[in-house]
Parts: structure tokens; sequence; C-alpha cells
């Protein structure tokens, strides 16, 4: 579940609504910070995969993806917070 904090900041950046938060928290990023160093396209067949079919296509996912990941690049200057998904699997 995306906290109310980061809930509001996401909702802020162009192209990120409440579906595109939804569709984030179905594969655990729950944060902004969780985007840092990732790649738009790998984080839209993620979100694919999860739903077990296309449900988020280039180039829009795309471009609201990004206009996440650069939000979040900006948000912060330390190491990407670890993603959620990647830590359960290496457990």
């Amino acid at each position: 579940m995306i906290a109310a904090d980061e809930r509001k900041k996401m909702l802020a950046l162009r192209l990120c609504g409440e579906r595109v938060l939804m569709r984030l928290g179905s594969i655990g990023l729950a944060r902004l910070a969780n985007l840092r160093g990732r790649d738009p396209w790998q984080v839209m067949h993620e979100i694919n995969l999860e739903a077990g079919h296309p449900i988020w296509r280039a180039p829009i996912a795309v471009a609201a993806l990004q206009n996440l990941i650069d939000a979040a690049e900006q948000e912060g200057t330390g190491p990407p917070a670890r993603d959620v998904r990647r830590a359960r699997a290496d457990a």
C-alpha cells in the first residue's frame, strides 16, 4: 500500500493518477524512491506480467513511468530504495 505522503507526491506528476498507483502497488512499489534507477520499459513489463496479460502499453505507460522515475531521481541523492519484489525473491 502506498502511504498518503507518497501518494501525494506521485499524484502531482504528469500522467500519474490513481490507476498508475494501483499498478505500481501491484508489483510492490510503494515509494517514489523504489523507482530510482529503474527502466520504465522494464517496470511496464513487470506490471503486465503481474496482471497476466498486457494492461499497460507504450507510449503513455512509458511516459508516466519516466515522469515518476525522473522525480524519484531528483528527490534523492542516496542509493535507490530496495525493490520489494526483488527482496522477496532473494529471501
